[in-house]
């Protein structure tokens, strides 16, 4: 089959991430990637591996882009097509439809949003595609286990709802000696104890702040530690997270590593990985490569991270840096032990067997397969 994806951007992020993944790692279909944006870091990836790749430059404003996608899908002539994230599924869906090409697949990646903190535009995109959920997709895969209430609420058409958690490929990710080694000595932590690792984006939903704050209580208890954040715009040129930086006093602790292609060296060189976040995740990426290196974490319980740990590392209430700082401490004293090496072995172990890549290829195989037979 000839699958065509239409996606927001090409950006660093966690769809981006699992399209870059099932082109790579299906080999039954032909994948076919259209950029709603411009080119950026899945591009040049996308390409090495043999996707052609379409960047539109979109404005929502403009008819004649529309249709120009409109038309590209007709000379396309994809067998189905899938959206991802909530401007794609609207602009895409609606365009594969009026280009003839009904076999539409929706996917939803936020587990939740908020007003005040969602853009308005973004908001009544959602409102317009819980009515459009009746007459545009086939089917909606949502990626995380909390998100289906929430959408059933907004509307959605709870009947299309499929749902693909995300996939590792745990070749690639795994426990790694010379890595630990190499990321150790580029950032000269060899005489550090405690090594703490954060990768996301800087973002209001990332919360930086709540992970900054637990820090600091952290250093209040004279507990020794270095914080490697890596991310897009995690430099020192972030002018307000330095700002938090120097107010907090945590400049000796903190190293910003900026944008990672190397996560696996990242994983394998913490010792605990922290995901601080405060809304708006699906499925997080970053916390499930965290396990599969036998990197345990602490988690705010902020859409399915809580379903990704389980018992193998901290779950903590989102806004809360003294639940966190303990969650820290209390990792901080474990490691070493016997019960830290068991941590550390289970961490891996439940991301094998329930979040392997060859599983989440399979069930898309299996949708797309499903919806392609299917006469509507």
């Amino acid at each position: 089959m000839k699958i065509l994806h239409i996606i927001t951007g090409l950006g660093d992020g966690g769809a981006e991430h699992t399209l870059y993944k099932i082109c790579k790692y299906d080999f039954k279909n032909k994948h076919i990637v259209i950029s709603l944006k411009g080119r950026d870091k899945y591009f040049p990836l996308l390409n090495k591996i043999g996707v052609k790749v379409f960047c539109l430059n979109f404005k929502y404003y403009s008819i004649i882009k529309f249709f120009f996608l409109v038309n590209s899908i007709r000379k396309l002539k994809p067998d189905i097509t899938q959206t991802w994230l909530v401007h794609a599924d609207f602009v895409g869906g609606m365009a594969s439809f009026l280009a003839g090409n009904k076999k539409i697949i929706w996917n939803i990646r936020y587990s939740n949003f908020e007003l005040g903190k969602t853009k308005m535009m973004t908001m009544l995109i959602i409102k317009l595609l819980s009515k459009l959920s009746y007459i545009i997709p086939r089917k909606i895969v949502i990626v995380s286990k909390k998100a289906i209430n929430i959408y059933e609420k907004q509307g959605y058409n709870k009947n299309n709802f499929i749902f693909i958690p995300n996939g590792y490929d745990l070749l690639s990710l795994k426990q790694d000696s010379e890595k630990r080694k190499v990321f150790i000595a580029k950032n000269n932590l060899k005489n550090k104890k405690f090594i703490i690792g954060n990768v996301a984006r800087y973002d209001p939903k990332k919360d930086h702040l709540n992970l900054l704050n637990a820090l600091s209580i952290l250093r209040n208890k004279k507990i020794e530690f270095s914080c490697m954040l890596a991310g897009n715009n995690i430099d020192r040129y972030n002018l307000k997270l330095m700002k938090e930086i120097n107010k907090l006093k945590l400049t000796r602790h903190i190293k910003l590593l900026g944008q990672k292609n190397n996560i696996s060296e990242v994983m394998n060189g913490i010792d605990v990985y922290v995901q601080s976040s405060s809304f708006g995740e699906g499925f997080p990426n970053v916390v499930a490569e965290a396990m599969a290196c036998k990197t345990p974490c602490i988690v705010t319980d902020v859409g399915d991270a809580s379903l990704i740990v389980g018992n193998t590392g901290w779950i903590v209430p989102p806004n809360n840096p003294n639940h966190m700082a303990n969650a820290l401490e209390k990792s901080f004293y474990e490691i070493g032990s016997t019960k830290w090496n068991q941590r550390c072995i289970k961490a891996r172990s439940k991301i094998s067997k329930n979040f392997d890549i060859s599983i989440m290829i399979k069930k898309y195989n299996k949708l797309w397969t499903r919806v392609y037979k299917t006469k509507y």
